[in-house]
């Protein structure tokens, strides 16, 4: 027998161990290692953690160090009593602990395993051998007698007889209290602890035993002579013999055990049937049990599970004798808890000659279940198939089992099988797959397949719960319109009477693969979705949650909830705790599909081998097109203006959105998906620097269609076009600089910028680092109070910075990972599959939601207005302030803007530079038809220190140098930042009037060109 068949045995290994006394664990043995609830032998205690202690023995004494933040252990002292244990304790060999509710007693390894047998009776039946036993002491009384009598005829006086006497009383209490002393020892080594040790040293094989006779304590162990003597077979009975035996009391299935133990430790092994139709051993099969609460033994009942069934001891148990089976022969009451459930599966091991195949193919010809709403038959037991319903068995389940277990293929079979069964009209599924999608994409097909979620898509999980709520409540909202209690009641009205009773909506199956990495990642999500799994339980919603390691991962909540267990094996005993309450599921053999079931016993389960048949079959059986969704169907991929301008006219204006609002997409709802409104404020768009493409797309279409439809002018720092737009600059052009610092003074306009990153290095590299970030920041606060609507687009930082923060009422966000979302403000439980034109949209005070926005621009670009105010205000690109230049007939153009000179009178003029500069001077007066000008100075530019403000002159420089320049802007109020970096040359330079500094440009053909 190897240990991980029989957990008891290990203790048998080492020179001492734990031994659970007294407590919810009673019974049970340890051997060194981890103590708690993830231990080799798991506890079940409640108040203990799941690694508590560590256990382990050294120079003939038990150490125990309690682990880091859980409850103290106690131990017992015969000076101090209970008191704290405080870090590593040596424990000799009979010191106690306790470890939350189970108190613990350090044994050393038994020198003899054996357990009192029937040859040990104690008071019982009178007989020649009494006679025997009792001649000892007739022989002393006799003696006692005649030493009384010949001290009396010796005339002894009364003082020696009275001492005497007392001597003689002092030696019979001094026998008598060791005997008692030796009796108390004798049964403190007649406990549930000392038997699975006697059972787990049990030989594997050997011979059915002629006299199936045993003795065992219904309770507790006290004195010999109180145990009830059990016979299997009439034939072996003697007089006072009972062929079954009755327990009742609240632990009445565990002392229904604890004799079933007993019995075996006697007669060298038994095989034992209870709560399962296959059986589990204890030593050899020497002899069958059946431990039942049942009034028909359904062990019994079964043909061929047992053939010895007319040799079988039966023991039933009952929480009062009301309830007892029929059949009990001898009652024993008792409210005595001599060992505990979890004690059955630390000392027995399951058969390994089962008859159960190594593999049971599927048959579709018998898959449905014979009775349920959604019964289906999931594999064969040794006393035939299994059926199981999610409704009357469940309405949760859990499903666990290690790597190679065939744990995929058992949910893959199990739920292609529901679906083969019923329609989607009855059941549709929503399949979870944290594995990438590797176990349900081939169900994805399926029509009853509402969804598929991945871990690779971990927001459409939360659309998903949002979806499932929304649901729910449609649901309840029904039933009470209907008066029923709950979906059953529903289903079975419609069923007596459909012409008045509304079809009942499908039933959803929720399936989650991996369901503890959805746990770990998305705890939130597990969270709503047991709430929900809660609340669901009359409206339809069932829940399948499998995993490969369930220990830690299944909390109070998930064992309320979830009737069915179905544990594969599993590579631990606490794993397979945490499933079924026992170990059974970890001394599974290797066998994919072998499993088992809770209140069923082991199985093996049907393997589908061609699901894709299946699923092609159901698909061809009932379309698509005739499982109406439960939820909105996904956003689409992309797009077009004309497409959401279609939608929203179809259903009425704006489709939802507010008065007087630009809608600018699709926003991904639940019921339906509604628009996305722009009711103002500026967009920001963040991507990905390998998106920056895309982000510079969207930044123009969404601004073109915000200045369409608020007939507002557009201006574009991008290099590509908008048709319409007012003003197109590259980030590179110094007209850039312009436009930023020149449009708060010309709004309401809107300014679309397809690259931020761009556009501010290009601002650092023309102007100073501080002026660039001064220049930058003026935009982002100023924008709102001027009108002006910026559409910006930053790729390849999500990190906003902190004059960004307030700027933007409305942002798109490419984030595709945790560590993005969490630089753009959104949670990772947000993100999402983006499609070629999805975004995450984020506005303040709302959740963050999936937004699907056209990325071209509307193909007529900007309408303009019959009133021109489009054009109001721009600044020409290089290109075009080139052709203007060369096409222009005006001698001159004035401003970034290249407005022609509209002066209204004459000044005086300074020049500075060469005196061939007046020239220029008297071209412009021309053009204005004024006489010969004015000249008040000509400072040479190497005296550019004589530049002072001249009030009511202008001052002209031509290709100005550094100097000349600082020297007219110190006496300037106004002027434009470029200036800095302006190339200058003689056909260009500076011009000065009132205060104000601008730039002065000459067409060709006029003077210096």
């Amino acid at each position: 027998m190897s240990d991980s068949k029989c957990l008891a045995r290990t203790a048998l290994r080492t020179d001492l161990h734990l031994a659970c006394v007294d407590g919810p664990d009673v019974g049970l043995v340890l051997a060194p290692g981890t103590v708690g609830r993830a231990g080799d032998v798991p506890l079940s205690c409640a108040s203990v953690a799941r690694e508590h202690a560590e256990f382990s023995t050294r120079g003939g004494r038990a150490c125990l160090r309690a682990s880091p933040h859980t409850s103290p252990i106690r131990v017992h002292t015969r000076m101090r009593g209970w008191h704290r244990l405080r870090g590593r304790k040596r424990l000799a060999p009979g010191r106690r602990v306790r470890l939350g509710g189970d108190t613990l007693e350090v044994r050393g390894r038994p020198r003899a395993l054996t357990w009192p047998g029937i040859d040990r009776r104690g008071r019982g039946v009178f007989s020649g051998s009494s006679l025997l036993r009792g001649a000892p002491l007739v022989s002393l009384v006799v003696m006692g007698g005649l030493m009384a009598w010949r001290l009396h005829t010796l005339a002894a006086s009364p003082r020696v007889l009275w001492t005497l006497a007392g001597v003689v009383a002092a030696i019979a209490c001094i026998v008598a209290v060791v005997m008692v002393l030796r009796a108390r020892r004798r049964r403190r080594g007649w406990d549930g602890a000392a038997l699975a040790l006697v059972l787990a040293s049990l030989p594997t094989a050997g011979e059915p035993t002629r006299i199936p006779r045993a003795a065992v304590w219904p309770g507790r162990a006290t004195r010999l002579g109180r145990r009830v003597i059990l016979a299997a077979t009439s034939s072996s009975s003697q007089p006072g013999d009972a062929a079954s035996l009755g327990v009742v009391g609240e632990y009445g299935a565990e002392c229904a055990l604890w004799c079933a133990g007993q019995v075996a430790a006697q007669l060298g092994g038994a095989r034992v049937w209870w709560r399962s139709h296959s059986p589990v051993l204890l030593g050899y099969p020497a002899l069958d049990i059946h431990v039942t609460g049942d009034d028909e033994c359904p062990y019994c009942a079964r043909g061929g599970v047992n053939d010895k069934a007319a040799s079988a001891l039966h023991i039933g148990y009952a929480a009062h004798v009301a309830e007892l089976p029929s059949w009990c022969a001898r009652v024993c009451v008792t409210d005595e808890q001599p060992v505990s459930t979890r004690w059955w599966w630390t000392v027995t091991r399951t058969t390994s000659d089962d008859a159960l195949p190594e593999r049971v193919d599927w048959d579709p010809d018998a898959a449905r279940g014979h009775s349920g709403t959604l019964s289906v038959v999931i594999g064969h037991s040794e006393s035939g198939p299994v059926e199981l319903d999610l409704v009357t068995d469940g309405p949760h389940a859990l499903v666990a089992g290690c790597t190679g277990s065939g744990k995929s293929e058992a949910l893959l079979g199990w739920l292609a099988s529901i679906a083969h069964c019923y329609s989607p009209a009855c059941v549709r599924f929503i399949l979870i797959d944290y594995k990438g999608g590797s176990t349900f994409a081939r169900l994805a097909d399926l029509p009853h397949t509402q969804a598929l979620l991945t871990d690779l898509d971990a927001g459409a999980t939360s659309r998903a719960l949002d979806g499932i709520a929304s649901v729910l409540a449609r649901r309840e909202a029904a039933l009470s319109d209907l008066g029923v209690p709950d979906l059953a009641a529903w289903e079975r009205a419609y069923e007596e009477d459909p012409a008045r009773t509304p079809q009942p909506p499908p039933r959803l199956v929720v399936a989650i693969d991996e369901f503890r990495v959805l746990a770990d990642t998305h705890p939130s999500s597990m969270d709503i979705l047991l709430r929900l799994a809660a609340q669901g339980r009359s409206l339809g919603l069932h829940l399948i949650a499998a995993t490969q390691r369930p220990s830690g991962a299944i909390n109070a909540s998930m064992r309320a909830n979830m009737d069915i267990r179905l544990a594969l094996r599993c590579v631990s005993a606490p794993d397979s705790t945490d499933i079924l309450g026992d170990a059974r599921a970890s001394s599974l053999p290797r066998v994919p599909g072998r499993a088992v079931l809770a209140g069923v016993g082991t199985l093996q389960l049907s393997y589908m081998a061609d699901v894709a048949a299946v699923v092609s079959e159901c698909a061809a059986r009932w379309p698509a097109a005739s499982a109406a969704p439960l939820w909105a169907p996904a956003l689409p991929g992309s797009l077009t203006w004309t497409q959401i301008d279609e939608a929203w006219a179809e259903q009425g204006g704006n489709g939802g959105a507010a008065l007087g609002s630009v809608v600018l997409g699709l926003v991904e709802g639940i019921e339906s998906h509604s628009p996305l409104a722009w009711e103002g404020g500026s967009v920001q768009i963040q991507t990905s620097a390998h998106e920056a493409a895309l982000a510079s797309r969207w930044a123009r279409s969404i601004a073109a269609r915000i200045a369409g439809a608020s007939r507002l002018p557009l201006h574009v720092i991008g290099d590509e076009a908008v048709p319409g737009a007012s003003s197109r600059l590259s980030p590179r052009d110094l007209g850039a600089i312009d436009l930023i610092e020149g449009i708060r003074a010309h709004g309401p306009a809107v300014l679309a910028i397809s690259d931020v990153t761009a556009l501010r290095s290009s601002l650092a590299q023309a102007l100073s680092l501080p002026q660039a970030e001064e220049l930058w920041s003026s935009l982002l606060t100023g924008a709102a109070r001027s009108g002006v609507i910026l559409v910006a687009a930053f790729s390849g930082r999500f990190t906003s910075s902190s004059a960004a923060m307030g700027a933007f009422s409305m942002r798109l966000v490419r984030a595709r990972d945790a560590d993005e979302a969490l630089h753009a403000g959104i949670q990772p439980s947000s993100l999402r599959s983006l499609g070629e034109a999805h975004a995450l949209l984020a506005r303040p005070g709302e959740e963050t939601a999936l937004a699907c926005v056209p990325i071209d621009p509307p193909p007529t670009g900007v309408s303009q207005g019959t009133d021109g105010v489009c054009h109001a205000w721009r600044i020409p690109s290089p290109q075009e302030a080139a052709a203007l230049v060369s096409n222009a007939s005006a001698p001159a153009f004035i401003g970034p803007e290249y407005e022609p000179i509209r002066w209204v009178t004459d000044k005086p003029w300074v020049i500075i530079g060469e005196p061939s500069d007046v020239r220029v001077v008297e071209t412009l007066h021309a053009a204005h038809g004024w006489t010969t000008p004015t000249i008040a100075e000509i400072i040479p530019e190497n005296a550019w220190t004589r530049i002072a403000r001249r009030d009511g002159h202008r001052m002209l420089a031509l290709n100005p140098s550094d100097n000349v320049m600082r020297g007219l802007m110190r006496t300037s109020r106004r002027y434009p930042l470029s200036i800095a970096a302006h190339p200058w040359n003689p056909s260009c330079g500076l011009i000065w009037e009132d205060d104000t500094l601008t730039t002065i440009q000459l067409t060709v053909g006029s003077v210096n060109t």
